[in-house]
């Protein structure tokens, strides 16, 4: 069989035997053998002007893939460089290769991204499709309640994704990163950044890879842009149904206002389902809502900035930058008075061990 191009070929050649049309195959780049995920770029054609400086010029017709790869291509790419978002790898137009058809490769054209290999934070938590509809509001009475046997996850892993995402947020509202080497430092890459609105953060857009040497957990990168916007300022009106995980000041006779604020609480939103077992419900109020916290005993410094993420007032809101300030803080704090966050390892200690036993990764004694 061919591979699916010159520089990547089928991790499972099975896969593309069985599947006429796959959502995605696990690839492997023939140059390392790095393990990635091809994922389809539709076979559609798009329309656009031959000179996009004269509106009247005739407008000329390609391929998807053929308009991505000069324009779009780089700047995605960079858009997406960041070691907490799921990183844009390649993009093949294999479609233009000799000899490439249908016959030959189900994919023709598609973008190369990181496999996550261990799946997305939806897998862990219970399924929002079991939830009830937002106007029963019995049911979320009784979802509500004090109910100390409640399902949560473990704090480790809700600090684990809070630093995680707050760290893409920074990127993407801010334009700023960490610099590499020095931690506690940020610096903006771009003085023309524009803020991007993911406008979708919630569990399943929260995916993890497999841990590494040290580490209790494996890296937290944040994924799905398929409803993601570059903006000139700070929110735009979008016409969009009413979801879980959207701030509920936010939504307004069927128009959201997405803004930097609305996604710092989806993220809280986020962390109050890992700690409760259910997003925060709209019948109780604030107060009532941030106490159910308090039913399986998360320390007050996590509870604390969740609680500020949640806040009812956008303006009192943290940014991204902020939430990432308090949360090593107070993280340090906790894995040092905690018997939980002393077993923690995370991907500091696994560099940190790197260096001591020359690049090996051998795990620390506990």
């Amino acid at each position: 069989m061919a591979p699916i191009h010159p520089r990547y070929i089928a991790r499972y050649p099975a896969e593309l035997v069985s599947t006429k049309n796959p959502n995605s195959i696990e690839v492997l780049r023939t140059s390392d053998n790095a393990c990635f995920l091809a994922l389809p770029i539709p076979t559609l054609e798009v329309e656009f002007p031959a000179d996009p400086l004269d509106p009247s010029a005739p407008t000329k017709t390609t391929h998807l893939a053929s308009a991505l790869l000069p324009s779009a291509g780089v700047p995605i790419s960079r858009l997406l460089n960041h070691p907490n978002i799921i990183s844009l790898v390649d993009i093949i137009q294999a479609s233009s290769l000799p000899g490439y058809s249908n016959s030959t490769s189900p994919l023709l054209n598609f973008a190369i991204f990181e496999d996550m290999t261990a799946g997305s934070l939806s897998y862990l938590l219970p399924s929002l499709s079991s939830l009830p509809s937002l106007e029963n509001q019995d049911a979320w009475i009784a979802l509500g309640m004090q109910n100390f046997q409640r399902f949560s996850l473990p704090e480790s892993l809700c600090w684990h994704v809070l630093g995680s995402i707050a760290t893409a947020l920074a990127w993407l509202h801010h334009g700023v990163k960490e610099t590499e080497g020095i931690p506690g430092e940020w610096n903006k890459h771009d003085d023309d950044f524009h803020p991007v609105l993911i406008r979708d953060i919630s569990p399943g857009q929260i995916w993890f890879k497999r841990p590494r040497g040290v580490e209790t957990y494996g890296e937290c990168k944040l994924g799905g842009f398929g409803w993601a916007k570059v903006t000139g300022v700070v929110g735009g009106r979008i016409a969009e149904a009413e979801r879980v995980h959207d701030a509920p000041d936010e939504v307004s006779q069927a128009l959201t206002n997405w803004t930097r604020p609305a996604e710092i609480w989806s993220l809280g939103a986020v962390l109050y389902n890992m700690m409760t077992g259910i997003p925060p419900p709209r019948v109780y109020d604030y107060q009532w809502n941030i106490s159910r916290m308090n039913d399986k005993g998360f320390s007050l410094g996590l509870r604390q900035i969740v609680q500020d993420m949640l806040t009812e007032d956008p303006a009192l809101r943290p940014n991204a930058i902020s939430v990432i300030e308090r949360t090593d803080a107070a993280w340090r704090e906790w894995r040092g008075n905690n018997a939980e966050g002393a077993q923690v390892r995370d991907v500091r200690d696994r560099e940190v061990m790197d260096k001591l036993v020359g690049g090996r990764g051998a795990p620390l004694a506990l």
